[in-house]
């Protein structure tokens, strides 16, 4: 595309000229260069309009043959950058409609200003003052709100807690009691905290099997004397349910699939729009998927929308994670980390993972290894043994450190009478 040709072009080889006349300007290179450089935006626009973007190597010898005089001022990447700018005005101005009022010269005079003498620190919503502005209100917001744990102090220590805005991913082969650490998230967050919504998604097990797995909790009895307290009306029962409403009513909502209806990735946002919840708790995420979709294609899309929600209306998540054959088999061979159903892109974009697995003892019940595999605020690479109560599902908040043990093993052996065999 050819070069306009305008008559703006000999005032900025004029001015240059001036200056150039001028040895103190001369001297004053800075100040003279932000003075210049407001003329060089406007005569690339004139020079060139439109035709800036795919002639941007002809306009940068265009400025430097303008500014011939006092070529010294600027180096040839100081006339890229200038010309990158403009180009990015063109950008912005053409590749969105102008509302009708708008003043695209007020505009201009704005853009061409804050490039020039840079942007008011005030005003620039990426300023240092800006952002931490944001920050101190954000650490406001929630400053009724603390970081949610799981009731084990060691643990939670280990993690640094999950913070509105964050992600934490607890993976484990089917067993390994991830549910029983969630409802534990949920009794330590709504006893620290006096007001918030825990947002319960069950959609593995059906919302009366967590209702009884409070009932498990708060009672210390397990599921078969409870139905049958409840069938003969023992007074003790209505004792268990009346502390269970007391403790839970207005701070915890269990919803999941009823029936035929299947609750979705979409559905769990809506809800959490509509409920605003400061915990969300997704068991076990994967089942949100559509039918026809793999764990891939679902956790491709569904993470970052997770993500995205988390940080917009500052609400943390707990997503728990089955394992599939090929990772269990990888746990079970002491390959700890990353098996979360869907790919990496669940480590990636969580805060803290944690990867339960149950480890056989012999003479005793099994060990609850909870094994931090990622914690960006905390200490990753910690193991501990947790403190439970098996026929209830109860984690007493106990935990001992452990640590991993490794037993090389030779990847390949010979066969018998191998090396006998003649050549």
């Amino acid at each position: 595309m050819r070069r306009k040709e305008a008559d703006h072009m000999r005032p900025l080889l004029e001015i240059a000229q001036d200056i150039s006349e001028h040895p103190d300007l001369m001297e004053n290179a800075e100040t003279t260069k932000t003075m210049l450089e407001g003329f060089i935006h406007d005569s690339l626009i004139e020079t060139w309009g439109d035709s800036l973007r795919t002639n941007r190597d002809e306009a940068v010898e265009h400025l430097r043959t303008q500014l011939a005089p006092c070529r010294d001022l600027f180096t040839p990447t100081e006339l890229r950058r200038i010309v990158g700018t403009e180009i990015y005005w063109l950008l912005q101005t053409q590749n969105r409609e102008i509302r009708p009022g708008v003043n695209l010269a007020a505009m201009r005079q704005d853009f061409v200003s804050e490039v020039v003498y840079g942007p008011d620190p005030m005003s620039d919503p990426d300023s240092p003052v800006r952002r931490l502005g944001e920050m101190e209100t954000y650490l406001r917001s929630w400053a009724d709100f603390p970081a949610f744990g799981f009731g084990v102090p060691a643990l939670d220590d280990a993690t640094g807690g999950i913070l509105p805005g964050e992600i934490c991913v607890l993976t484990g082969a089917p067993g390994t009691m991830k549910t029983s650490l969630a409802l534990s998230a949920v009794d330590n967050y709504i006893t620290r905290t006096d007001s918030g919504l825990v947002f319960y998604c069950s959609v593995d097990m059906a919302p009366r099997q967590i209702t009884m797995r409070l009932m498990e909790r708060e009672s210390k009895v397990p599921e078969t004397i409870l139905r049958q307290m409840q069938a003969r009306k023992d007074q003790e029962y209505q004792t268990f349910r009346d502390t269970v409403l007391g403790k839970y009513n207005s701070r915890l909502v269990i919803r999941g699939n009823e029936g035929a209806h299947q609750v979705n990735i979409n559905e769990l946002i809506q809800q959490c729009l509509k409920r605003r919840p400061q915990l969300v708790i997704v068991d076990y995420f994967t089942r949100l998927k559509t039918v026809g979709q793999s764990d891939l294609e679902f956790v491709e899309t569904a993470m970052p929308a997770i993500l995205g929600f988390a940080h917009e209306y500052e609400v943390s998540f707990l997503l728990l994670s089955q394992m599939s054959r090929s990772s269990r088999s990888d746990q079970i061979n002491g390959r700890i980390g990353g098996h979360g159903k869907g790919g990496g892109i669940v480590e990636e974009l969580a805060h803290t993972e944690i990867e339960l697995l149950k480890q056989p003892v012999e003479n005793d019940k099994d060990m609850i290894i909870a094994a931090i595999t990622k914690a960006r605020r905390g200490v990753s690479g910690r193991y501990f043994a947790l403190g439970y109560d098996g026929p209830i599902k109860y984690f007493d908040g106990t935990a001992q450190r452990v640590s991993k043990t490794t037993q090389k093993k030779s990847v390949f052996e010979p066969v018998q009478s191998f090396y006998d065999r003649p050549i």
